[in-house]
């Protein structure tokens, strides 16, 4: 358990070292641009997962950290994000296989977008909608799977069964007021997460669909 909380400990100032680190490469007057928080919530589910499958749904959670824009050039910019982030699934009951109760997988990263964003309308307009795009690497800061059983709440970690990082594409669509904005994003996972790798069939991704609102301090 120590190692693993000392684990985690060091995953998470790697990760705020590396934002850091970012927020300092740039000079003064670009770093002084836009400084911001935002905060959330996340419906995740995880694949594989058919269509027509009435057993899962997806699990809602909640995101919420700080973001820095660096404007390059015209309507282009640069945005690096260092986000606290829940993902995983719920299963829905299935009495007929002996479950009567709902199971929830609940996977929580710090998550580290790198984006590209474009912005549309003019500058000096009440409200500007924009897009971002690009890549964003999470570490795993924990991992638990829930289920109550007569009535019974259970829960275990099942922290070896998950990769302590993952990676994914982003894409998001966000309208900005003054100093106000809301965005909606997803975020498409590359790699799979567990650790008991069987087959392509086998093999579970992340996918999240993300709702925040956010405030520029700067």
């Amino acid at each position: 358990m120590l190692s693993a909380l000392s684990s985690r400990v060091l995953v998470g100032a790697t990760a705020v070292l590396v934002f850091v680190t970012l927020f300092l490469l740039f000079p003064a007057s670009a770093r002084a641009q836009e400084i911001g928080v935002k905060a959330g919530v996340n419906f995740a589910s995880l694949t594989p997962e058919e269509d027509e499958d009435p057993d899962t749904s997806r699990r809602i959670g909640a995101i919420a950290g700080a973001w820095v824009r660096i404007p390059r050039s015209g309507r282009f910019s640069f945005q690096a994000e260092g986000l606290f982030s829940e993902k995983g699934v719920t299963f829905e009951p299935v009495p007929e296989l002996g479950v009567d109760e709902s199971i929830d997988i609940r996977i929580r990263y710090l998550e580290i977008p790198l984006l590209a964003r474009i912005d549309f309308g003019a500058a000096g307009a009440a409200a500007r909608v924009f897009v971002v795009g690009g890549a964003a690497p999470a570490f795993k800061l924990s991992a638990h799977g829930k289920a109550t059983f007569e009535g019974v709440e259970q829960t275990r970690d099942i922290d070896d069964d998950v990769y302590s990082a993952d990676v994914g594409l982003v894409g998001g669509l966000g309208v900005e007021f003054g100093r106000a904005l809301i965005e909606a994003r997803y975020t498409h996972g590359l790699r799979h997460i567990n650790t008991d790798d069987n087959g392509d069939e086998d093999r579970i991704k992340n996918r999240v669909f993300s709702v925040m609102f956010g405030f520029r301090l700067h």
